[in-house]
């Protein structure tokens, strides 16, 4: 059905005048009834009867009424969720998390969408080689994560991280020791390789060259499950050195060297053409300029 014709007779409607509405829609008075003649064709009934103070609507043109309004509500609801969308003010943005950037992604986030209301975010804990996975898959839309060299994705670094060294209290070590073999008599508790596989390829690379060989006591599924069980004095653990502001319980020692470092930033899919996705990276950038600013 021609929108343009449901407005006419809305138009008429309201104003209960031909000429009025027609001065009302920037048209003519012989084009607006052209235009409502033909939606009277197309219903097969008559909707106006016309007399010298207007035009009334009939019993059928009174029926249609609410559903010709419906219609047009709808369209223009529509419009709108079509034009905030094209605009990146309206859809969903699935985001990848990492624990380095715990006092700094949540905080964007929700910033973000107070400025964006109607966009739909999700937020979800990964490792950065599940975050790859999804962003290559095109189910997560961007990801704060370990930055990598890859012509499929591009990246804004956000901040630099190291490895440490999560030591319980009761160990009394305040520095890290000249023979780490200290530490394995307490023994290392360690997440699965496959939850932190770029944090163990780390861990791997700064102790072959030290030549030290981490005891193993306990593996874990969940950064909880590690946090607590130093707190708790059953073991050391490697962890990224932003993670000390949740071990209250431990002693936190950075770890030196060039296999201790890397990036983290925030990932996305090179070249996707996602107006959101691009909103929030543009969110981001402005963000982290502000506060490196500051």
């Amino acid at each position: 059905m021609d929108l343009k014709l449901l407005r006419a007779f809305l138009t008429v409607a309201e104003l209960r005048h031909f000429g009025r509405a027609a001065d009302a829609l920037h048209t003519s008075q012989p084009a607006l009834s052209k235009q409502i003649g033909a939606l009277e064709t197309s219903l097969g009934a008559r909707l106006f009867e016309r007399g010298r103070h207007g035009a009334e609507l009939t019993t059928f043109g009174a029926d249609f009424l609410p559903d010709a309004a419906a219609l047009i509500r709808d369209a223009d609801d529509m419009l709108l969720r079509a034009k905030e969308a094209s605009g990146g003010k309206r859809g969903r943005l699935r985001v990848g998390l990492c624990l380095s950037v715990l006092t700094i992604a949540p905080r964007w986030i929700a910033e973000f969408r107070g400025l964006h209301p109607n966009v739909n975010v999700t937020l979800v804990d990964l490792s950065s080689a599940e975050q790859t996975r999804r962003l290559l898959a095109g189910t997560l839309d961007v990801g704060f994560m370990r930055m990598q060299k890859s012509e499929a994705l591009a990246g804004l670094p956000i901040v630099e991280e190291s490895l440490a060294l999560a030591i319980p209290q009761s160990a009394r070590i305040k520095r890290l020791p000249t023979d780490l073999n200290v530490l394995n008599d307490i023994g290392f508790v360690t997440l699965t390789r496959a939850r932190q596989a770029g944090t163990a390829d780390q861990v791997d690379r700064w102790c072959a060259q030290r030549g030290f060989v981490p005891r193993i006591v306990q593996e874990v599924q969940d950064v909880q499950s590690v946090l607590a069980t130093v707190a708790a004095g059953v073991g050391v653990a490697f962890v990224p050195s932003r993670m000390r502001f949740l071990l209250r319980d431990a002693t936190v020692l950075a770890l030196p060297g060039a296999h201790a470092r890397w990036r983290v930033g925030l990932v996305w899919q090179a070249g996707r053409d996602d107006v959101v996705t691009q909103r929030f990276v543009a969110f981001a950038r402005a963000a982290l300029k502000r506060e490196r600013a500051a």
